[in-house]
């Protein structure tokens, strides 16, 4: 019989491994962001009014699994950033929709603006992902999903004059 722990253990890895995403053969960092994505936009769908707050809650909640389940994984294959972990672009796509409402354009524009960061690393984001264990495996995606929504705040501000 499973304990209680076993079983918990067993979901982290299954979310740090993006229920799957992690596991398809092409960039699976791209589709953990997809998925990100999507989780983005079925809260604007059904909770529009407060979807920014709990978007934060989730970024938060998820933030904080996606760091220990990312530190396992990477325990047990002995890689200290393994390809296959992408809770990491799971919550940092997210995190890029905390400063801009979410439409078509947003989350094409976030999806790409998030991925161009994620890949390019630019400072901070290169030197935190040598931070130890889970936290360098998220720390430069949350960077990421920070200059991708900083940049989309920037824009819709300017755009909106």
């Amino acid at each position: 019989m499973e304990t209680r722990t076993a079983r918990s253990d067993y979901l982290l890895r299954i979310f740090a491994l993006g229920f799957g995403a992690g596991r398809l053969p092409l960039a699976p960092g791209t589709w953990g962001a997809l998925e990100g994505l999507l989780i983005v936009f079925l809260l604007d769908r059904f909770l529009p009014d407060g979807s920014r707050l709990v978007l934060g809650g989730v970024c938060l909640v998820l933030g904080i699994a996606a760091v220990w389940a990312s530190d396992q994984v990477a325990r047990t294959l002995r890689n200290p950033d393994p390809q296959q972990v992408v809770a990491d672009e799971i919550v940092g796509q997210m995190t890029c929709f905390l400063w801009v409402p979410v439409s078509a354009g947003t989350l094409i524009a976030g999806f790409i603006l998030f991925r161009v960061f994620d890949i390019s690393k630019p400072f901070p984001a290169g030197r935190a992902e040598h931070l130890p264990g889970g936290l360098g495996i998220i720390a430069d995606d949350l960077i990421a999903g920070i200059y991708a929504g900083l940049i989309m705040r920037i824009a819709s501000e300017y755009l909106a004059n």
